[in-house]
């Protein structure tokens, strides 16, 4: 064997080190970013609505993310309303369930239900999600959209974690309505100003 081939396979062998390296730094960068899906869940959202008669939904409903990355879907809103007006629009979002390898028993607002730290799960999901909690008008006959941020920390269990989304219209501070929602609550919203159905939004965490 000779002294050049030798030199040449430990030069291989560091050239494949430096390239190895490289290519953790890169896979580790990406397991961050923050996918905008933002002009697709438009399109797919007006899609919906032509083909399904439904006037609120959110997309996509289902998505898996890393730990330490992200997500920019949208709500949409159909304003299909009877009396041909438009109407004010806000949205909240609240978690709903967890699977059994996050908490035991699946309900995030059970006492022992906690995240890490011993944060109470649904204040601890809460922190995951950013979105636009004023009200929008939105003109008869078009469609709405709201932006809504999720991403999930970088110590968050893997496991299924729900969130219900939910619309609510004439949600302003219109001074000739008393029935007004203050916050588009189920607790606290009359029932005859839900728009369409909660619709649920399924994040994986892997």
């Amino acid at each position: 064997m000779s002294l050049g081939f030798i030199v040449t396979v430990v030069f291989a062998i560091v050239m494949l080190s430096l390239a190895l390296t490289w290519l953790r730094g890169m896979i580790g960068g990406i397991t961050g970013v923050t996918e905008d899906l933002t002009q697709q869940a438009q399109s797919n959202l007006r899609d919906a609505f032509r083909e399904t008669g439904a006037n609120f939904a959110v997309w996509p409903s289902q998505y898996e993310l890393d730990r330490g990355a992200g997500i920019i879907m949208q709500a949409g809103l159909e304003n299909d309303a009877p009396d041909g007006s438009s109407h004010y629009f806000k949205i909240n979002v609240a978690p709903s369930a967890v699977s059994e390898g996050v908490c035991s028993g699946g309900d995030p607002a059970s006492a022992g239900c906690t995240g890490p730290g011993g944060q109470n799960m649904v204040d601890y999901m809460n922190t995951w999600i950013t979105f636009d909690r004023g009200p929008s008008t939105v003109a008869i006959n078009t469609v709405g959209f709201k932006r809504l941020d999720i991403t999930i920390p970088s110590e968050a269990r893997s496991g299924t974690y729900m969130f219900n989304v939910l619309a609510c219209y004439d949600a302003t501070a219109n001074p000739t309505m008393t029935d007004v929602p203050a916050v588009c609550d189920p607790l606290t919203t009359p029932i005859n100003k839900f728009w369409g159905n909660p619709q649920p939004v399924v994040i994986i965490v892997r």
